[in-house]
């Protein structure tokens, strides 16, 4: 009986001690702090290129704006129909953004325009088309994108240690490289009016407000 009974008590232990090793091996990579937790990082070649992402499609989406007029900042040519600004975030460095509220070294940003349909039975100056899917503003094709990438080590004086690179003012394919832009391109914009925000602008962006309890 004594036997019996201490191959009960064994079997219980074991039992209990492998839900308490799974247990603890499943919540390790929740509960890792996030100043250790891997952020994806870019890819530079010897000259100071980045190789630019091909996958952002990927990343996670945080919000659209839409540009009327004016000029296209990968390029300062004018913009003769609207240009419709999507927004990615590399996943890692959204997941460290969501849960801090600060962006970790190596985020990489992407911010891709497509330009507003200019079909026949489009408004000429609202842009707005009548199909038989319904009445709205639909994209006509990709335009290129602008790339941010915030790193300390290659970036020491750049505000925020955040470099600029784009595509250019081209539909894809896009080339697989580019060179960092000057200052007076891109990240002046972001030091006037974003040097509150670490100079990325979150606070224009609905998928990075972290009171919505709909962003995860």
């Amino acid at each position: 009986m004594k036997t019996k009974m201490n191959k009960i008590c064994f079997f219980i232990f074991s039992v209990a001690m492998t839900f308490q090793t799974t247990s603890a091996f499943a919540s390790n990579a929740s509960d890792k702090p996030m100043d250790i937790r891997p952020i994806a990082r870019a890819t530079f070649r010897a000259d100071g290129a980045v190789k630019l992402p091909g996958d952002f499609h990927h990343w996670v989406h945080v919000g659209t704006f839409v540009k009327e007029s004016g000029t296209n900042i990968f390029d300062g040519s004018k913009i003769d129909a609207p240009l419709i600004g999507n927004t990615y975030i590399e996943p890692s460095a959204y997941r460290y953004y969501m849960e801090t509220g600060k962006w970790a070294d190596g985020s990489q940003i992407v911010k891709e325009f497509t330009a507003a349909e200019k079909d026949k039975n489009c408004d000429p100056v609202s842009h707005v088309c009548k199909t038989p899917l319904g009445t709205a503003i639909y994209q006509e094709n990709y335009t290129g994108f602008g790339y941010m990438v915030k790193d300390k080590k290659r970036f020491p004086n750049d505000a925020g240690n955040w470099a600029f690179f784009t595509s250019g003012n081209v539909k894809p394919p896009y080339p697989e490289t580019a060179q960092k832009l000057p200052a007076a391109q891109c990240s002046a914009c972001h030091i006037a009016h974003a040097s509150d925000q670490d100079f990325v602008f979150a606070a224009q962006k609905i998928g990075l407000d972290r009171s919505n309890p709909n962003n995860p």
